[in-house]
């Protein structure tokens, strides 16, 4: 399957989610790593649950009402309605084994989605000071105020609409921002990389999580440079997602890990254009 059949069959997967009779049948048979338990509690709401390093963990979560338009599917940043994506999944897992790097931090969320599950989890979980959900989509916040209401927290969490070509004359700075799958459209990169420059504290880091996708990842890469990041990727950042990733490629033959498989970019200041480094 070349690039091209790829994009087509993500964007005829958009597509098909408009129709309401077939959405469980898509949701169902996308390539998943298994990595939550998903438990049905009623047509919306559902407990994602995951057991790291003999804890469990658990978080209340609900798919948006909102049908998807072909109309509505033209802009980039609606495709976080659609479903919660295997790099937001993989990411929230990844939060989880690493919960100390989290604690006493503030943590912004870039491109959410309807769950902002990598957010949540480390709202839930991490001990951090401060935690902000975001998407440019005001449908998908309004579902992530939905489950900030379903949720206990001790730890404050804060939703909001955040369009990354918009910058608000003051900005915050974080310790961690996350973003998962967010590198797919041209249009939005470059804005994208000037609201992680811009958000994030030095000494911080920005987790994103993202397939190659042909040459995508490596476009914002090489923006991100521009910027004056510094970018580390990893291949294998986590035994467990590792070993279902290579089950994948295995046994799955519809699988491909150019358009599957999310790498983990860690992102931190600089004030010079330094190589990317793969490990």
């Amino acid at each position: 399957m070349n690039a091209k059949e790829r994009a087509r069959n993500r964007w005829k997967l958009l597509a098909n989610t408009v129709s309401k009779k077939c959405q469980d049948q898509i949701f169902a048979s996308q390539i998943s790593y298994d990595l939550f338990n998903i438990e049905c509690i009623n047509t919306e709401w559902s407990k994602y649950s995951s057991c790291v390093q003999n804890n469990n963990f658990s978080a209340i979560v609900c798919r948006s009402p909102i049908i998807v338009t072909p109309e509505e599917l033209m802009g980039f940043n609606n495709t976080g309605n659609v479903r919660i994506w295997p790099s937001e999944e993989v990411l929230a897992y990844y939060v989880l084994s690493n919960l100390d790097s989290f604690r006493d931090k503030t943590v912004l969320e870039l491109g959410g989605g309807m769950s902002c599950l990598a957010g949540i989890m480390a709202a839930l979980y991490g001990f951090c000071s401060d935690v902000h959900l975001t998407d440019g989509n005001p449908n998908s916040v309004y579902n992530i105020e939905r489950i900030l209401e379903k949720n206990v927290f001790t730890t404050k969490v804060t939703c909001s609409v955040l369009k990354w070509d918009q910058r608000p004359a003051n900005i915050c700075h974080y310790d961690v921002i996350l973003a998962a799958d967010c590198l797919f459209f041209d249009e939005a990169r470059d804005d994208l990389v000037h609201t992680i420059a811009a958000s994030l504290s030095f000494g911080g880091v920005a987790l994103v999580a993202a397939p190659k996708r042909g040459t995508t990842l490596y476009e914002f890469i090489k923006m991100a440079q521009q910027e004056g990041l510094i970018c580390t990727v990893q291949q294998n950042y986590n035994t467990l997602v590792w070993e279902r990733h290579s089950k994948q490629v295995l046994y799955n033959p519809s699988y491909d890990a150019d358009s599957h498989y999310p790498l983990l970019i860690s992102i931190t200041k600089a004030t010079k254009i330094i190589d990317c480094h793969f490990q």
